[in-house]
């Protein structure tokens, strides 16, 4: 860190000492030196102005020029030793003294100093050369013999005659002002560091950025706030001015901070007090551009989409061959491109949340969030908290925090809200309002969040009965139905049953689908047997047990397969549609129950594995397979 360099003015004799004391300050501070002081001074500290951090002159020098310098004055003000001092030397000429001292200098308690000295002070308060030079002529006029003074009143007292003393002629004073000079270059060279950190702050941040002083007058400001407010200077204008807003005066009266203020149309201004617990002593305002706002909360939003609310599903997820699935897919996609609501209606399993995902990454929406919850998973109450939201201490047990719900989260997104029907009717209620005024109220809260969302609900119940039975709102009905897509269960698409089944295996195992490719009539007419009350859910999980049991080896063996395939389907042989004697409940079971152990002990030799699998001890499956003659 470098030295601060001080600048002593005046004539030779405070010159002398100056260059005495710098000795004491070495490696402390570097010394420059004007031999001059008063008005023929200022050409000399012009030079020096903007070399040295500060200068230390004589009181009157001081006053001369420290408004018109840029850098700091110290004067050397003369200390009462040094005046009783100069007092014994002069009565040695006179007991009668003129004193000429600088208007700094009119404290010091004449009277008393000259009834203890036995003395006749008459003081002249001077700070002009040609003020020093009348009242030394002044004195002589007045039969002065001797005069007390500066290096400037000594030179001139001498040339008219008379008797010059030296007031500064102690080393404490200008010791004294050189230590306050190095205390005031360290506490500017702070204050500069720290106004260069700020500036730092002020001109990197991202956001526009004002600040005031107790006025309402900026006193410094950022280019984005210039680039925003459309002006190339803004320091010295009334924020008032610039922001076209009576606000601030509100905020520097009474202190209360004002947040969120559209101002000029599409800023938002926080107005921020600067407080002391002496008052208010200015503004930190805080500027952004209505459409970055929006463009942040879609980063956001994008970052939650990235964590999981996203659609995870396209149409070329949707297996089927079907005129019918092809009509529901040329659907989703008209659909898709729209904002309106969009009501799923189908049995149980026929892909409604599939199409829901589809919807939202064929829309416009596909880059927000896309947020799904089952309506019939969580008791009203909850539900109502987890779809809107609340504030800390809206209940007990709620979060300190509070919660955003799932309809604030899919702002500029998409809501999907499976099974529908079954909300109460206080949430369709709030619900129809979200349609209708594009708004919700946290619980807890008094503050109406607007949103922007799609809703895509679905149903395997028939809402029209619903409706008519008063069990869902008729106005809820009509906001959703906008754009109605049913989709046909399996068994009216009988085309699809060996696609599905075959996109199923390859799912689970790979190997086994050129096999049964070969068998594709075969399995179609197993399917067609079976009434698949759960559709597409109901045709995986038999996918899934048949790939457990079903072994390579007997891919050529077609009865093996039926029975194989049949047994996945709940019985050894199936029941034909026409058969009026279904077989004994109790005997299917058993059958199966022979089947599936028979077929495990084929594909595996370890008893205990077995047992793993099935849930049950060793002992139990050692009596099992000696009931049904298997041998392990």
């Amino acid at each position: 860190m470098t030295r601060p360099k001080l600048c002593i003015t005046g004539y030779p004799p405070v010159i002398a000492i100056g260059k005495e004391i710098a000795k004491e300050f070495k490696g402390v501070a570097d010394f420059l030196y004007v031999n001059s002081l008063l008005e023929e001074a200022l050409p000399y500290l012009r030079e020096v102005e903007g070399v040295a951090d500060i200068v230390l002159a004589g009181p009157s020098t001081r006053r001369m020029y420290a408004d018109m310098l840029s850098i700091p004055v110290v004067s050397f003000r003369p200390t009462f030793p040094d005046l009783i001092r100069a007092v014994q030397e002069a009565r040695k000429v006179d007991g009668r003294i003129a004193l000429c001292l600088s208007r700094d200098d009119m404290d010091f308690d004449l009277p008393l100093l000259s009834q203890v000295m036995n003395v006749s002070l008459f003081p002249y308060y001077c700070d002009t050369g040609k003020e020093y030079e009348g009242a030394c002529l002044s004195a002589q006029e007045k039969g002065f013999r001797v005069v007390i003074g500066g290096s400037f009143t000594v030179q001139v007292a001498e040339r008219i005659g008379l008797q010059g003393i030296l007031l500064y002629k102690g080393k404490d004073m200008i010791r004294t002002a050189v230590r306050h000079a190095i205390e005031i270059c360290q506490i500017q060279r702070e204050g500069i560091r720290r106004v260069s950190q700020l500036t730092a702050v002020v001109n990197n941040f991202t956001e526009g950025l004002l600040l005031t002083d107790e006025t309402g007058r900026v006193i410094l400001d950022n280019p984005p706030a210039r680039q925003d407010l459309g002006m190339e200077k803004l320091q010295g204008k009334k924020l008032n001015q610039v922001l076209g807003s009576q606000l601030c005066w509100d905020v520097l009266k009474h202190g209360n901070r004002a947040l969120n203020v559209v101002e000029k149309g599409n800023l938002v201004v926080n107005y921020i007090p600067v407080r002391s617990p002496e008052g208010v002593h200015g503004l930190v305002c805080i500027l952004r551009k209505a459409d970055e706002i929006q463009d942040a909360e879609f980063t956001v939003r994008k970052e939650l989409h990235r964590q999981g609310f996203t659609a995870k599903y396209t149409l070329d997820d949707i297996v089927g061959e079907s005129e019918a699935i092809r009509s529901c897919k040329a659907m989703a996609l008209r659909f898709a491109r729209t904002s309106d609501p969009v009501l799923i209606t189908g049995e149980s399993g026929t892909g409604k949340e599939l199409f829901a995902h589809c919807l939202h990454g064929l829309s416009p929406r596909q880059k927000g969030p896309f947020v799904a919850i089952n309506c019939a998973t969580l008791p009203s109450e909850l539900l109502e908290s987890e779809l809107f939201g609340y504030e800390k201490g809206a209940f007990t047990g709620a979060h300190t925090a509070g919660k955003k719900g799932l309809i604030e989260l899919a702002h500029k997104g998409t809501l999907f809200l499976d099974e529908i029907t079954s909300l109460n009717y206080s949430l369709q209620a709030k619900l129809l309002r979200l349609l209708s005024e594009r708004e919700i109220l946290k619980l807890g809260s008094d503050r109406i969040i607007p949103v922007d969302i799609r809703i895509v609900a679905a149903t395997n119940d028939d809402i029209e009965t619903f409706v008519r039975e008063r069990r869902f709102r008729e106005d809820l009905y009509y906001r959703l139905n906008v754009f109605r897509l049913h989709l046909p269960p399996l068994r009216e698409r009988p085309e699809d049953l060996v696609p599905l089944f075959l996109h199923f295996i390859r799912a689970y195992r790979r190997d086994m689908v050129a096999p049964l490719s070969k068998r594709k009539h075969l399995i179609r007419q197993i399917l067609l047997k079976q009434p698949l009350q759960g559709n597409v859910r109901e045709m995986e999980n038999i996918v899934k047990r048949f790939c457990l049991l079903y072994e390579p080896a007997e891919e050529n063996d077609a009865e093996t397969l039926k029975t194989l395939l049949e047994t996945c389907f709940g019985k050894e042989r199936m029941v034909e549609k026409d058969e009026d004697h279904p077989a004994d409940l109790r005997t299917l079971l058993r059958e199966t129950e022979r089947f599936l152990l028979k077929s495990l002990a084929k594909q595996f030799r370890n008893k205990g594995e077995i047992a793993r699998m099935l849930g049950v001890d060793r002992s139990s499956l050692w009596r099992k397979f000696k009931k049904y003659g298997i041998e392990s």
